[in-house]
């Protein structure tokens, strides 16, 4: 097996500034944030977590839980430094319950986590975070409205009974679904991130080492600023545009078949000729293609306060509207072809 290091983290300085400002004291509400998938909100979070003592110095503890992870304890939870969690402790603390993932586990028992590896003695007086990644694609849809609840009620219990100087959840999502069940209560604050812009996206393309034949601007083009494609590129499909494109139209394919048996054709031209066409067309159809499109992570609403506090700006090249965008400008020129394949 082939083992990849972490590409180098580019500039996120607003992101992270504003994390910091958010933990400075214990908020009513988590943070959920989401965005397109790849955008690098999992790597946001862990570097945040890893240098929270950075931000707080030594009056602080931050946990980084993955809850999609099944088996490793080492991916599953992350600490900030020099909090140490041994794994016997968290073997101890999931051992009864059985064939659950540990990831799962863990987002499932943050109290039990906190008070058995941590102390309530340590918790006192501290900055306390707690993150839960991709916590919709663990737990289901369905039960992602009980879990935000859960959330935001075991932060007010936690505070009362740790005593920190500031405790805060924040969890994570992909699946833009949940933002309509969890927008109908004020359980959490949603917040937009985006992928990386122009600068931080050519720092990484660079950090990568493309072959000298691969031009910065045409994969500007394709992928918009998003680094877990750019690096998929870089290292799954070793700079071969043409083969990552290949892989794509296949995923892609079914999405669309299913838009034609749904004889959503001319709803889906109108979003390719304009992404808010989404918006601006009132219809039931129309509806049943933004779900579709939505679920299918080919498309994201992006209305909506962002982390960094700036708006996403329109940007016709990558096809981001005012309120609807494609997660990659490559799903568009895909859906596209695809699609004038079907009426030829």
């Amino acid at each position: 097996m082939i083992s990849f290091s972490e590409p180098k983290f580019v500039n996120r300085s607003r992101e992270l500034s504003r994390l910091r400002e958010f933990c400075s004291t214990s908020r009513a509400l988590p943070l959920y944030i989401f965005g397109p998938e790849g955008c690098g909100k999992t790597r946001l979070l862990r570097e945040f977590t890893r240098n929270f003592t950075n931000y707080f110095s030594g009056d602080s503890i931050a946990l980084y839980i993955d809850a999609l992870e099944r088996e490793s304890i080492e991916r599953a939870l992350i600490t900030s430094s020099p909090v140490k969690i041994t794994a016997n402790i968290i073997h101890s603390l999931i051992s009864k319950f059985v064939d659950i993932e540990v990831g799962k586990c863990l987002a499932n028992n943050i109290s039990t986590l906190l008070e058995k590896a941590i102390g309530k003695k340590r918790l006192r007086d501290k900055y306390v975070l707690v993150v839960v990644d991709d916590i919709t694609r663990s737990i289901g849809l369905d039960k992602i409205e009980w879990y935000v609840k859960w959330l935001y009620e075991l932060r007010w219990k936690l505070e009362e009974e740790y005593k920190p100087k500031s405790i805060n959840f924040i969890a994570t999502t992909s699946e833009e679904l949940s933002l309509d069940i969890i927008s109908k209560h004020r359980h959490a604050h949603p917040l937009l991130i985006w992928n990386l812009n122009r600068e931080s996206f050519k720092e990484l393309f660079r950090e990568l080492k493309p072959p000298n034949h691969i031009e910065f601007q045409e994969i500007w083009r394709l992928l918009g600023g998003n680094p877990g494609k750019l690096v998929e590129l870089a290292r799954q499909f070793k700079w071969n545009i043409e083969e990552m494109t290949k892989l794509y139209e296949k995923k892609i394919r079914r999405i669309i078949d299913k838009i034609l048996r749904e004889k959503l054709n001319n709803e889906l031209q109108i979003a390719l000729e304009d992404i808010d066409g989404l918006e601006k067309v009132k219809t039931k159809k129309m509806e049943k293609l933004i779900n579709i499109l939505i679920d299918s992570n080919l498309i994201i609403y992006k209305y909506w306060p962002t982390l960094h506090g700036i708006d996403i700006a329109e940007n016709s090249e990558l096809n981001i509207g005012k309120y609807y965008s494609w997660q990659v400008p490559m799903y568009r020129e895909i859906t596209q072809k695809l699609l004038q394949e079907h009426e030829s």
